[in-house]
C-alpha cells in the first residue's frame, strides 16, 4: 500500500492521543526529509546519534532496551521506504508492545526529533497544524483564469475559466477608428462578462470547501477590477495579492504559494505578539503561566476569539487525573479533587490538546519573543477579566471521550 503524503488533521492527532495508552514505551520519530539544492539531509545522522544516546540511558534496563530497539527497527524500515520520496517531513510513532505503528508522510518539513515516553509525542504535529493554511488561489488576467486549492507544498487545480475577447487594434483612419471603437466596446463587454463569471466561480468554490483565505495572482490593475465583482465578505478574506505572469499552460505555483504562506505567517506572528505585549502592559484580558492558562480554558474564558500563545516545547511535565481528567501544570500523584491516580504527560502537548477540545486556537511562536518571562505560555482572553495568576483551586479539564 502506498504511503500518502498528507498533513494530519486535528482529529488524527486526537485519535493518537486517545488510542496510544497501554503498557510499554512509545517511540516518536520526526524526520526532516526535505531536499534543498546543495544541502544534504541530516535526519539519518540525527536519528543515529539519538538512538545511541537513548541506548546508553537504558543500559541498566535490558528489557526496555530491547523494546526500544524493536521500535527503532520498525521506524527505520518506514523511513527507508521509497514511497516516502515526495514527503518533506515524516512522522513515525511506534509502540511494539502494542503492535502499533503510525506513519504520516508530510507536505511540510518538521524538526528532527526522537522521543521515548509512555505516550506519543505530538507537539510537532500540533505545531504543524497551527502553521497550516489552506488557500483558495485565483490566478487571472482579463479573459482567462484558474482556481486552485493550495496548501504549502501542494497546489490542486479545481476550475479553469476563459472568455473569447476581441483583440485590440491600432487606429488607421477615420473609418477604421470607428471600427476600433466598436471592437473596444465588444472587448469591454466580454471582459465584464468574464469577471462576473469568475466571481461566480470564486463564490461557489469558497462555499464548497473550508479555506483560511484567498490569494490573488496577476497584474494589480486586473486584480483590482476583479475585486470589484466579488461580494464584500470575500473581499475581506483576501489575505495576499502578488504579481504572477499568465502563460498558456498550467505552471507550478508551489514556490509562489509557499513564499506567500511564510509571509502571511510572519505577519500574523507579529500581530499576535503585539497583542500579547499590549495586554501584558495594560494588565488585562490575559492569563499568564501554564496553570492560569489551563484554568482559563476550562472556564471558557478564552473562547472562540481568544487564543493560547506558547513558545517551543520546554519538555516540562504535567499531570492528568485518570478519574476526573483534571489537568495540573506540575507533577501530582493524587488528584486533590477526586483522589484518583494521576499520570504524567507532556505539559505543552496537554495544553494544546485541551485547547483543541475547547475549540481554542493555539499559536506557537519562536523562542526569545518575551514569553520566557511568563513561563513560556499565555492565553488571550475574550472576556474582560483582569490579569490571571495561577490560583490554588483546581478545575476539571475535560477532554473528548476516548473512542472504543
Amino acid at each position: 500500500m502506498a504511503i500518502t503524503v498528507v498533513t494530519p488533521t486535528l482529529n488524527d492527532v486526537q485519535w493518537l492521543a486517545d488510542h496510544a495508552g497501554g503498557e510499554g514505551m512509545v517511540v516518536s520519530c520526526y524526520a526532516n526529509t526535505s531536499v534543498s539544492p546543495g544541502v544534504r539531509p541530516l535526519w539519518r545522522e540525527h536519528l543515529k546519534n539519538e538512538v545511541k544516546r537513548i541506548d546508553e540511558t537504558l543500559a541498566d534496563a535490558p528489557a526496555a532496551r530491547a523494546e526500544f530497539h524493536r521500535n527503532v527497527a520498525a521506524i527505520e524500515a518506514v523511513l527507508s521506504s521509497r514511497r516516502l520520496a515526495s514527503a518533506r517531513g515524516v512522522a513515525v510513532i511506534a509502540a511494539s508492545q502494542r503492535s502499533l505503528l503510525w506513519t504520516y508522510a508530510l507536505a511540510s518539513p518538521v524538526p528532527n526529533r526522537l522521543v521515548v515516553n509512555e505516550e506519543p509525542y505530538l507537539v510537532p504535529l500540533l505545531e504543524l497544524l497551527h502553521r497550516q493554511r489552506r488557500y483558495l488561489v485565483v490566478h487571472t488576467d482579463t479573459h482567462h483564469g484558474r482556481l486552485y486549492t493550495a496548501v504549502p507544498g501542494a497546489v490542486r487545480l479545481i476550475e479553469e475559466i476563459s472568455e473569447e475577447v476581441p483583440k485590440r487594434h491600432r487606429a488607421a483612419g477615420e473609418l477604421w477608428g470607428k471600427q476600433q471603437a466598436t471592437i473596444a466596446r465588444h472587448r469591454e463587454h466580454h471582459v465584464l462578462h468574464y469577471f462576473k463569471e469568475l466571481a461566480t466561480e470564486i463564490v461557489r468554490a469558497w462555499a464548497d470547501d473550508r479555506y483560511d483565505g484567498i490569494v490573488l495572482l496577476g497584474e494589480h490593475e486586473v486584480l483590482q477590477e476583479m475585486r470589484a465583482h466579488l461580494p464584500d465578505h470575500l473581499v475581506r478574506r483576501v489575505v495576499r495579492e502578488a504579481p504572477h505572469a499568465w502563460v498558456g499552460r498550467q505552471v507550478s505555483l508551489e514556490s509562489k504559494i509557499g513564499a506567500l504562506h511564510e509571509e502571511a505567517l510572519r505577519a500574523h506572528d507579529r500581530q499576535v505578539l503585539e497583542d500579547v505585549k499590549r495586554r501584558l502592559m495594560e494588565r488585562h484580558r490575559i492569563a499568564i503561566g501554564p496553570q492560569a492558562v489551563i484554568d482559563a480554558i476550562c472556564s471558557d474564558d478564552v473562547g472562540y476569539h481568544g487564543r493560547v500563545v506558547m513558545e517551543p516545547d520546554r519538555g516540562e511535565v504535567a499531570s492528568r487525573c485518570t478519574g476526573c481528567r483534571s489537568l495540573f501544570a506540575r507533577v501530582v500523584d493524587e488528584c486533590p479533587s477526586c483522589h484518583g491516580r494521576c499520570e504524567k504527560t507532556n505539559l505543552w502537548q496537554a495544553i494544546a490538546l485541551l485547547a483543541a477540545g475547547h475549540h481554542v486556537s493555539v499559536h506557537f511562536v519562536g523562542s526569545g519573543q518575551g514569553l520566557e518571562k511568563h513561563s513560556g505560555v499565555v492565553a488571550l482572553l475574550t472576556r474582560e477579566e483582569r490579569v490571571m495568576a495561577p490560583p490554588e483551586r483546581v478545575l476539571t479539564a475535560p477532554l473528548p471521550e476516548r473512542r472504543a
